[in-house]
Formats: C-alpha cells, structure tokens, sequence
C-alpha cells in the first residue's frame, strides 16, 4: 500500500485557518494533518527580552497564544526551535519528524517524509518567511486528491503529492524512492 502525503503552502494565516476547517469537515482524521509555521509570539517575547526585563516578563506568553482556533484541532501540537530558523510551531506527522532530527533543520525533517531535497529547501524558506505548511497523509487515493482539491480552492501555493510505495514485510523504509505527481 502506498502512503501519500499531500503538502502546501499557506502565504497567510486566515488561508491556512480555512484550509485545516475544510479538511476537518470534510473527515480527514487529525492525526493525519501536519502544520509548521513560525511561532512569532516567541520571537516578538525574544526581542522584547533584549531590551529589558520587565518588558520580557510582560511579554512572557506560551506558544499556545499562536495555536488558536482551527489549527488548536490538530494531534502532536509542539513548539520547536531549529537552528538558522528560530522557533516554530509544528503539529501531526511532521512535528514528530522534527523533533527527532538533530541535523538539517526543516529541510531534513521534511526529507525523512521523502520530500525531495530541492522542494524541501523551498518550502523550508518559505516558512522561514513567515508562510505556513500544511500537509496531509494517507494511504487512501480519494482522499489525497480531495486534500488536494481543498488546497486548491483555496488558493494554497506550492501544492505537491509525495507518494511513498511500501513493500510489506521488507526491512527498509520503502521502495523505490517516492514519485512526485505534480506542483502547482
């Protein structure tokens, strides 16, 4: 059975807001939703830290001010730093992914999803530029295309497939390496 995971690009974060609400009515489990977007309320408590302590106390909030409505639905929500980025909000698959690589930052995390280095490198700019990733898996044809159709109407960017081809009962990960469909 092969695993496909459905990614995109939110530019804003009122599209990725209306993009995850689509998806969740429209039944996909939220264990099989990612997000990962920069946590901006850490950033902005960082650069009120430097400038003195009582403005850090004041500005001391958790990352949670930045999970927020729709996106709060989502399994795994954790709040990650990585190394050239700064800290991030990461939630599903692609938190779990994160939180276990030591080495190339987004990018790597997104490479052990079979993301091909050069998409994975974009998308890992994109979020560093404030934009947010999301992304879906399944096992189920139907319902990566239905994702895909959500990012769509949507107006999502960088929209792409990533399908994995699992041979059970085989040791290694997979078999052959992943087959991109298509970008918007």
């Amino acid at each position: 059975m092969s695993k496909r995971s459905v990614f995109c690009i939110a530019p804003s974060r009122g599209r990725a807001d209306r993009i995850v609400h689509e998806l969740k009515e429209a039944a996909f489990p939220k264990t099989d939703l990612s997000v990962l977007f920069l946590d901006r309320s850490a950033a902005v408590g960082n650069a009120r830290a430097l400038s003195s302590p009582a403005a850090a106390a004041a500005s001391a909030a958790p990352f949670n001010c930045e999970i927020r409505g729709v996106l709060s639905w989502i399994d795994g929500i954790r709040s990650l730093s990585i190394p050239g980025v700064g800290p991030l909000i990461a939630a599903g698959p692609i938190a779990a992914a994160l939180s276990v690589t030591t080495v190339g930052g987004i990018a790597g995390g997104l490479i052990d999803f079979d993301v091909p280095t050069v998409e994975a490198r974009r998308f890992e700019a994109r979020i560093a530029d404030g934009q947010i990733l999301i992304a879906v898996h399944t096992e189920n044809p139907e319902m990566s295309d239905q994702a895909r159709a959500i990012f769509t109407a949507n107006e999502a960017e960088a929209i792409c497939t990533m399908i994995d081809v699992f041979t059970p009962g085989f040791p290694f990960k997979s078999l052959p390496k992943p087959t991109r469909e298509s970008v918007a």
